[in-house]
């Protein structure tokens, strides 16, 4: 059955009013959201008078995106998938970076809805992160699903805010006014999918408590915060007290106001007195109070405190071990985001079939690829002659790891390495390190 618009609209309002707690989930979200986006200058300007303010830059370091980032790293490469219905992935269209982004607001907000649409005879994938879910009988798993639609962004645009509602049954859009909009192929606002076209994506597993029992990287959030406050006070610092402070004594004081400046000559009289007080550079204090805030932080997030400081040369080995905590962090994302493909290829495969009247078969791997790992040139050759030396690759593959754009295929490598080996040789061939170390040409 449709729900009635006005029940809709009332539920929407008592939430609005009533829960606190829902409003508060929401506004954090909203400021981890804008801290992302590094629309931060107003969660500055709280902590400081108008007056204050409107002199001195705010500043605006942007270490939650910075943080979200890196520790993102299941999607950082593309997977790569295996169907048992051959050319399926030419109805996805830009899913491998909407997943990423996806990965980076389920890390950032702890929980998101990831939408499949069919589009222009495709599917996209739609991140929802401003929803409401309506439940029944079990308050872990929602019957319906409403969330806001895309704005226009025009200033003259005046159609009211929309909503769309989806439950197994029934699809629509509606807005504020109880208008209902029903697209001329659905009279009936049937939903043809027959469930929730919805893939929920929590970061740490549905909550055991409530829905919604998530937080949006709270404590990432609060230190991204002390961090724009403690610059900001640093621009106040060499805005107002770099040069010291001026002051005058005596008694003509009472008599005439000071003209200072480098052109001209002040008559202070018998017992006038001008001089400067120099304040204490709290500059460096600050700077050494962010930077272990910044590294506290880094080390919650698995990161090294290397992370902070920026890159230094080091071996891969040496890497290796760095990260060693944020690599292990990304194993135990791995089956989460496996179990999250197959939920996606569910509904991608319901989706193909209303659609394309066609059976998408099935998925049958997912194959991650590991993190590009960081070697010295020396390193690097270390590894490719042990691995000459037990039969694991050839030059070929020496050649496509080199240069992946100019060889992007076996075919291409071993064509240059034929080419090669036709060619009349003018010279001794070196060792291999200096051959692997040669540019190809």
């Amino acid at each position: 059955m449709i729900p009635k618009i006005s029940d809709l609209l009332v539920k929407q309002s008592r939430w609005n009013a009533n829960q606190r707690e829902k409003n508060q989930w929401r506004d954090t979200r909203k400021k981890a959201y804008n801290y992302y986006k590094g629309r931060t200058e107003e969660y500055t300007r709280f902590f400081f008078a108008r007056e204050l303010s409107a002199k001195i830059p705010i500043a605006n370091v942007n270490v939650t995106k910075r943080v979200i980032d890196r520790i993102s790293l299941v999607y950082m490469q593309p997977p790569i998938r295996e169907y048992s219905v051959e050319d399926l992935n030419l109805f996805f269209h830009n899913k491998d970076h909407k997943l990423q982004r996806a990965e980076r607001m389920c890390n950032l907000l702890d929980f998101v809805l990831l939408k499949p649409c069919w589009r222009n005879d495709r599917l996209e994938y739609d991140i929802i992160i401003d929803f409401e879910a309506h439940f029944d009988q079990d308050p872990l798993r929602p019957f319906a699903i409403t969330y806001p639609l895309p704005v226009k962004s025009s200033v003259t645009d005046d159609e009211p805010e929309k909503f769309a509602y989806w439950d197994s049954e029934h699809t629509f859009v509606y807005d504020r006014d109880e208008n209902i909009y029903s697209p001329d192929d659905n009279p009936d606002m049937i939903n043809p999918y027959g469930t929730l076209p919805f893939v929920e994506l929590f970061k740490n597993g549905r909550p055991e408590y409530a829905y919604l029992d998530t937080d949006a990287s709270n404590d990432l959030i609060a230190t991204n915060e002390v961090i724009n406050v403690a610059e900001t006070n640093k621009n106040a610092n060499v805005q107002f007290q770099s040069f010291g402070y001026m002051f005058a004594t005596g008694s003509f004081l009472d008599e005439q106001v000071l003209d200072v400046g480098q052109d001209k000559i002040l008559k202070l009289g018998a017992d006038g007195n001008l001089d400067i007080v120099a304040p204490p550079n709290s500059v460096p204090a600050l700077t050494e109070t962010i930077k272990d805030a910044y590294k506290i932080l880094a080390q919650n997030y698995h990161l090294s405190i290397n992370f902070v400081e920026g890159s230094q040369e080091a071996s891969g080995y040496a890497l290796k071990i760095r990260n060693s905590e944020l690599t292990d962090a990304r194993k135990s994302d791995l089956e989460m985001w496996r179990n999250i493909e197959n939920r996606i290829f569910e509904l991608e495969k319901t989706m193909i079939d209303v659609h394309l009247n066609k059976d998408a078969g099935e998925l049958l791997n997912v194959d991650y690829e590991e993190s590009v790992e960081v070697l010295t040139p020396q390193e690097q050759i270390d590894k490719w002659e042990w691995e000459l030396s037990k039969g694991l690759i050839d030059l070929a593959d020496v050649l496509m790891q080199k240069d992946p754009d100019k060889y992007p295929t076996r075919e291409d490598a071993q064509a240059y390495l034929d080419e090669r080996k036709s060619a009349p040789k003018e010279e001794e061939e070196g060792s291999l390190a200096q051959a692997l170390l040669t540019p190809v040409g």
